[in-house]
């Protein structure tokens, strides 16, 4: 135990803490939110399937370097009381994915196209607890959480194809395997900047879950400042000297999660950066999990995904609507599934979201029709504010102001994966 450390040097104890458990209250706040939150427009109980129907355009202002390539599906499963039957209908090779996330933001499963095929399924979500018999033709999900995020995305091409997306998604069905569970609510009410609060939710969730056995020695070392699964008020229980080390620290160490620590980017070709190997199944690296939750809630693992970023040109400038850029793709991006080009307006306040623009066009990718291609297959993307004289079949269009860009690959080959492929930089024309 590191009891004696812990009141010697309570604020290192404290921040030691409020890293580990971050990502613990950043996602039971999202699921108060989304599932206990009646005003809420997207609000939808939990243990129960919600659809969003509208692929993201400018006017998405509530998630920052938001997509325009799937429908997501979202439910908040309780498993702690039964199980769960997801059936999902034949998806005729569409591109799909299920994520399921701990209450830590660690991918623990993942079904869809290149883990389970596209095939009509059916698929029993069992907590750690259950024991019963699954059905005839199910296949059991055992998962380590009694709370769970289940998030799904599907591919959608373009607006013409939103119907097809919707009856894909009226097929999909999430019902309990029986009917006598209900669904526990969170009793906390989340309050970020509340170091009481904090503790309350961060402790009931803790406390609502099984822990991972070899992190107990952890757990004990946080006992002292105020991490202890499953007691509410713990904060007055604490000595003064540990309350006042989360109150004169805490606004600072959630500012710090906006900093990536070291090791959480790397590059990849220029001034293009991505996230680590271990992303989305985060092991022990928990500075590392803290930043993603709170810039990249659910991030998806490496072998599903990869985005890669930057918001400067090949000279290290910053990339500016003033200005007119050539980025030029190979013609073979190494993806089974898919890849896109999303460019996003940088607000004051450092989020990003998507640009109004003539085109209604935020990202281009390999499902772009009427995109004008090299003798070699590569492809001249032009990133710039006015509309470009020589036609608008590959332009991407920038804000007038300061832009990012974002390149997606989903399902992506070894050589994204083992970091051979490089991103070209965009090249400054005027």
């Amino acid at each position: 135990m590191n009891d004696r450390l812990s009141l010697n040097h309570p604020a290192a104890k404290v921040r030691e803490a409020f890293i580990y458990s971050f990502p613990v209250h950043d996602l039971a706040q999202s699921r108060w939110e989304y599932s206990q939150k009646t005003a809420h427009p997207q609000y939808t109980p939990p243990n129960v399937l919600r659809h969003n129907r509208a692929l993201l355009d400018h006017r998405a202002r509530t998630v920052t370097t938001p997509n325009n390539d799937t429908l997501y599906s979202s439910a908040w499963l309780d498993l702690a009381d039964g199980a769960m039957l997801l059936s999902l209908p034949d998806m005729h090779d569409r591109y799909f994915s299920f994520a399921f996330l701990d209450i830590f933001t660690n991918n623990v499963a993942c079904i869809g196209r290149r883990t389970t095929g596209t095939a009509a399924q059916t698929w029993l979500l069992a907590g750690p607890g259950w024991h019963g018999t699954v059905p005839h033709g199910a296949e059991v999900i055992r998962l380590s959480c009694n709370d769970v995020w289940m998030l799904g995305r599907l591919l959608v091409d373009g607006e013409e194809d939103l119907g097809n997306v919707h009856a894909i998604q009226d097929a999909i069905t999430l019902r309990p395997l029986d009917s006598t569970g209900v669904p526990r609510l969170l009793q906390s009410v989340p309050q970020e900047s509340s170091p009481e609060h904090y503790l309350d939710l961060v402790n009931e969730v803790l406390g609502r879950n099984p822990l991972p056995p070899h992190e107990s020695e952890l757990f004990e070392s946080f006992e002292a400042v105020g991490i202890r699964p499953g007691q509410k008020g713990a904060w007055h229980m604490l000595d003064p000297d540990v309350r006042d080390a989360w109150s004169s620290t805490h606004q600072a160490n959630l500012a710090s999660l906006t900093v990536p620590p070291p090791g959480t980017r790397h590059t990849a070709g220029g001034s293009w950066t991505g996230g680590p190997d271990h992303l989305g199944r985060f092991g022990a690296d928990y500075a590392c999990r803290a930043f993603v939750s709170m810039v990249g809630l659910g991030a998806l693992e490496r072998e599903e995904a990869i985005y890669l970023t930057t918001q400067t040109d090949e000279a290290g400038m910053p990339l500016h609507g003033s200005h007119a850029y050539r980025l030029t793709l190979p013609g073979n991006v190494p993806v089974d599934a898919f890849w896109s080009l999303s460019m996003y307006e940088i607000t004051p306040d450092g989020r990003r979201f998507f640009t109004e623009n003539t085109l209604g066009r935020y990202a281009l990718g390999d499902r772009t029709p009427g995109l004008s291609r090299q003798a070699d297959g590569s492809l001249e993307v032009l990133l710039q504010h006015a509309r470009p004289q020589g036609g608008e079949a590959n332009w991407l269009p920038a804000p007038a102001g300061p832009f990012s860009l974002t390149v997606r690959f989903y399902q992506p080959r070894k050589d994204l994966l083992d970091r051979s492929f490089l991103m070209p930089d965009a090249v400054r024309l005027r």
